[in-house]
């Protein structure tokens, strides 16, 4: 799978990208929202693994606009935010699946393994 990855930490960024790429996927890297958007319509990922809180455009307007324009992308958040009323926000705007970060490569592959099986939340 391609998997664009959406996220202002390089660190974070990079370590995602490190356990996509260990379990054979191909990255995208987008520092955020704005640009993750704009390499989505572009790159035309299978999957996006996004994080919440970032500069110039975070995850719920990412979530927004992904949702407005009706793409059928599966998006998967990122967050160390683990509050219900964040969770039921970013599924109500159409989020496939929560991981809490840090993520382990378990937590990718069920996520990944879930938006492509059944499309549920996780």
């Amino acid at each position: 799978m391609k998997i664009l990855i959406i996220d202002d930490a390089r660190f974070q960024r990079g370590q995602m990208a490190r356990m996509l790429g260990d379990l054979g996927h191909t990255v995208i890297e987008a520092v955020n929202g704005q640009e993750g958007y704009m390499k989505l319509c572009t790159e035309g990922p299978d999957a996006v693994v996004c994080d919440l809180l970032m500069p110039i455009m975070d995850g719920i307007a990412f979530l927004t606009m992904v949702q407005k324009h009706q793409i059928q992308t599966p998006v998967i958040i990122a967050s160390a935010d683990i509050q219900k009323t964040t969770r039921d926000q970013v599924f109500s705007l159409g989020a496939k699946a929560f991981i809490n970060k840090p993520c382990t490569v378990q937590d990718l592959k069920d996520a990944l393994q879930g938006v492509a099986g059944a499309g549920g939340q996780s």
